[in-house]
């Protein structure tokens, strides 16, 4: 959830319920299902707000407008707010020497952060196999902002990344703890999608093949590990990983 602004509009007393922020995969606002058309630097704009929260309008413009002077970016955030305003409603977009999104919007984002955190900071107790696969459903998924390359959209992948990347691991040991083995490999295995260089996704996969009794998947796994090291990096996995088929 975005930070809160301290010289943000009052509200417009706009019910957000149903708007949704869609951030993984392509960007989209819609409201109650039907997807509103907005400009690709509009789209952006409100990305930034919703994975970064408040920020002051010269850093936005100079973050969404990098190459450009700094009042022509100033000049093309002011148009940008102004398009957004003429396809939204008044409080979706707030502040006047920074800008935020409405609080109650519903983000992807936000969801996904929040299961993340719970997992790992263990809010809401000890892990059931239910709150369990439940957080792996909505953990996993498209990659945030698909297509877009800008340096700060890569800052906020890789964050999203290591989030998402280190819940996985962490529901993959605890679904093993709950002897739900299948679920274990699905979160192993979204994990090792995440980032195929890491060892310890691959370690986990491994070692709940073999105590399945697994020996053929365990040894195709490490194989598979092993050529992408050694296509990528020149390296072998490590020993710990390759004692786990013995």
């Amino acid at each position: 959830m975005p930070e809160t602004v301290d010289d943000a509009a009052p509200g417009s007393g706009t019910d957000f319920a149903e708007y949704r922020l869609t951030l993984l995969g392509d960007v989209t606002v819609s409201n109650g299902g039907a997807p509103i058309p907005l400009l690709r630097r509009e789209r952006l704009l409100v990305a930034l707000l919703a994975l970064q929260g408040s920020r002051p309008r010269g850093y936005i413009a100079g973050t969404l407008w990098p190459d450009a002077p700094e009042e022509r970016a100033r000049a093309s955030l002011r148009q940008s707010v102004r398009n957004l305003k003429q396809v939204l409603p008044e409080g979706f977009v707030v502040g006047r020497g920074s800008l935020s999104l409405a609080p109650d919007l519903d983000v992807d984002v936000w969801d996904v952060r929040q299961h993340c955190d719970d997992v790992l900071s263990g809010g809401g107790g000890r892990l059931t196999v239910r709150r369990a696969v439940d957080a792996v459903n909505a953990i996993v998924g498209p990659e945030l902002l698909l297509g877009e390359f800008d340096d700060w959209v890569d800052q906020e992948r890789r964050r999203l990344q290591r989030q998402r990347l280190h819940a996985l691991e962490h529901l993959t040991r605890e679904l093993t703890r709950l002897g739900e083995t299948s679920w274990a490999i699905t979160a192993a295995e979204a994990a090792a999608e995440l980032d195929p260089l890491r060892e310890e996704p691959a370690a986990l996969l491994i070692a709940l093949h073999m105590a399945e009794g697994s020996v053929v998947e365990a040894r195709r796994t490490f194989d598979s590990f092993r050529r992408r090291l050694r296509a990528e990096l020149r390296v072998d996995p490590s020993p710990r990983v390759a004692a786990l088929l013995r």
